[in-house]
């Protein structure tokens, strides 16, 4: 009876597979990502060698030529539980890198020439679509070397190119597609149209053992993303992994990424840095025994949007949030989720009275994914900015504000972004608006300029109030270096990224005289990040030298008294309300013996630091929740002495 049961069940999850698999790669996803992991988790169960597991794409018939694979293109093995991914890492050293979603590639190149692009097809036979591929601008024709490699990796559409494709699909009379993830699949499929992968990107991610009449020495993960960036390919931000705290650090890391990543990113990959290794334990029929996928689990509900508020950011972009009738997700009570930008809006129609299905993954913030049923009538855009009434521009994915030197918004956030990254506790996104309007303060320099006199003319502020103020500003005159630089609010950075940075440029001389090759060599940053940075150093450059005149002094990094040996060195340690001393410092202090702070709560965390531990504030309770230790300060002050 057991036995049918199981074959019923069964053939229900190879019908509900396919069904989905159709429907993903038709354009058309009727389900999550992790609903669908959960189908293939239960058939493997009951059915481990099951045909369909192996069975990579949607498995629909083609016209487009056939090519076998030298080297099967499997899929991967996915993981939820980092404690499953540590008990698979063992003690080996990992590559990690961003998993995008698209579709997997082959790439075949003849003394540097592109000769032959396939698909991943069904893992063991892929189709040639050369003709198509070659319209795709980040994969490059004739590489830096003269050499004969197979590359893999992955061909995707990045958000802010999908609004343009969907336009230019629509004017060509084909159906316009409903989202940028399962896009790639959909216009390689079509017998005409290639010119369209125009839109998409390319991240090389592995090379082939067996390309043609190829003899490299590639002993390691390390090696083949060292020959990846040589040959001019863009990679999704390769990092070696070594112990479990970086481990943990890097998939915080991912996390943070993905609230904003325009590349689709839905996970991460770990793979056994030792080739050999890899060589050693082999695959199975479906999976590599050497990669591992991690996703973060998410939840995912349905509500009403009630409006749409649009606000202006220091950045100039004008961004959509739905305010939705309150839902509960990952046990939090969710009331306003984020729309991306104004082509999402127009895109996908969206207005007061829409049903839509939200998204929350861990701590990530709740995200839109898809309209359930759709209100009357068409999605309005602002015509001016709400801050300074300066008319907006769309550029065909954002609306901007232009008036980047006088927006009070653009001008808060900058000021209000400096603020937190400085330290500076009491000083309030209201406290700041009451010194702008009255004149006290119209640019980050001038805060320093404040006295105790000046503050007192604040509304409700007394002396003593006053006198704290600016302790606490001047306190923030000495700040770490990676604190000053993430406070000039150079897009795309943040302290990691520049903590990575000041390892090779420790100071302001070296900063100013980066070339966008230098940092392209440092740690896989993307050729994209690298040219903000450079502009941004360049940018912001007058207000560095206005700081430093008012006596903010940054400390620059020194690599060498980082402490190893210290028990918190790399442990990931929260810092969670106002400190009786700048946050900056006790950053500083515990970067010094190597241990990570950060401002979230996961199970990952080691500690938590709060000026009072028996609080109430979500983050402690989540650190309850997770017998994550809650430490005071004084607490703080023994761990750093051991």
């Amino acid at each position: 009876m057991t036995t049918r049961k199981n074959d019923s069940r069964v053939s229900e999850l190879v019908e509900q597979i396919v069904r989905h698999k159709r429907a993903y790669y038709g354009g058309q996803p009727e389900i999550s990502d992790q609903s669908y992991d959960k189908l293939e988790e239960e058939l493997s169960k009951l059915s481990p060698n099951h045909p369909v597991l192996a069975m990579v794409g949607a498995g629909e018939e083609s016209t487009f030529e056939k090519i076998a694979h030298g080297t099967p293109m499997l899929s991967l093995q996915k993981t939820y539980d980092t404690e499953d991914l540590l008990s698979w890492k063992k003690d080996q050293d990992l590559m990690a890198t961003f998993k995008i979603d698209g579709v997997s590639m082959s790439l075949t190149y003849e003394d540097g020439a592109l000769v032959l692009a396939k698909t991943r097809g069904n893992g063991k036979i892929g189709e040639n679509v050369t003709s198509k591929v070659l319209w795709c601008p980040e994969v490059p024709r004739q590489l830096n070397e003269k050499i004969n490699i197979e590359i893999r990796g992955e061909l995707h559409c990045q958000t802010s190119r999908f609004f343009a494709l969907s336009e230019t699909m629509v004017k060509q009379g084909l159906e316009k597609p409903t989202n940028p993830r399962n896009i790639v699949a959909g216009v390689l499929g079509r017998k005409l149209y290639g010119d369209l992968t125009r839109y998409f990107s390319f991240f090389a991610f592995d090379v082939a053992e067996n390309g043609p009449k190829q003899k490299l020495s590639l002993s390691t993960e390390v090696d083949k993303f060292k020959l990846l960036n040589k040959l001019g390919f863009h990679t999704p931000s390769p990092t070696l992994v070594k112990t479990d705290e970086e481990l943990h650090a890097y998939i915080e890391q991912a996390r943070h990424e993905a609230e904003n990543n325009e590349s689709g990113m839905d996970g991460v990959v770990f793979s056994y840095n030792d080739v050999s290794y890899q060589k050693e334990l082999g695959h199975t029929s479906h999976h590599p025994r050497f990669k591992m996928v991690f996703k973060w689990a998410g939840e995912t509900a349905e509500s009403l949007i009630e409006d749409i508020k649009w606000a202006t950011s220091r950045l100039g972009i004008v961004t959509p949030v739905a305010v939705i009738k309150p839902v509960y997700l990952s046990g939090a009570e969710i009331t306003n989720i984020s729309l991306h930008n104004a082509a999402y809006v127009t895109n996908f129609n969206l207005k007061p009275g829409d049903m839509i299905e939200l998204i929350r993954s861990g701590e990530v913030i709740p995200k839109f994914l898809r309209v359930i049923t759709s209100a009357d009538g068409l999605s309005l855009l602002p015509k001016a900015c709400s801050s300074c009434q300066s008319e907006l521009v769309f550029d065909d994915v954002r609306l901007l504000c232009p008036n980047t030197s006088e927006c009070p918004a653009q001008k808060a956030g900058s000021i209000l972004n400096w603020i937190r990254c400085a330290g500076i506790d009491d000083l309030s996104e209201k406290r700041l608006l009451q010194m702008m309007d009255m004149g006290l303060v119209e640019s980050i320099p001038d805060l320093y300029e404040l006295t105790v006199e000046k503050l007192l003319t604040l509304p409700q502020t007394k002396e003593k109030l006053a006198k704290k103020l600016h302790t606490n500003i001047q306190a923030s005159r000495n700040l770490p270096m990676e604190n000053f630089l993430s406070g000039l609010g150079i897009a795309g950075m943040g302290t990691t990224s520049w903590l990575k940075i000041l390892e090779h440029h420790p100071n302001f001389e070296s900063l100013w005289a980066i070339s966008e090759d230098d940092l392209v060599a440092i740690d896989g940053f993307a050729e994209r990040t690298a040219s903000q940075v450079v502009e941004g150093l360049k940018k912001t450059k007058p207000i560095t030298k206005q700081l430093l005149k008012v006596g903010v002094v940054p400390k620059e990094r020194d690599v060498s008294a980082i402490r190893s040996d210290h028990p918190l060195s790399g442990k990931l340690i929260a810092i969670t309300g106002t400190l009786t001393q700048p946050r900056s410092q006790v950053e500083a202090a515990l970067q010094a013996v190597g241990a990570k702070p950060t401002s979230s709560v996961s199970k990952n965390t080691f500690a938590v630091i709060a000026a009072d531990p028996n609080g109430k504030s979500s983050k402690l309770k989540n650190a309850r929740d997770n017998n994550i230790p809650i430490w005071s300060e004084d607490d703080l002050s023994r761990q750093l002495s051991e």
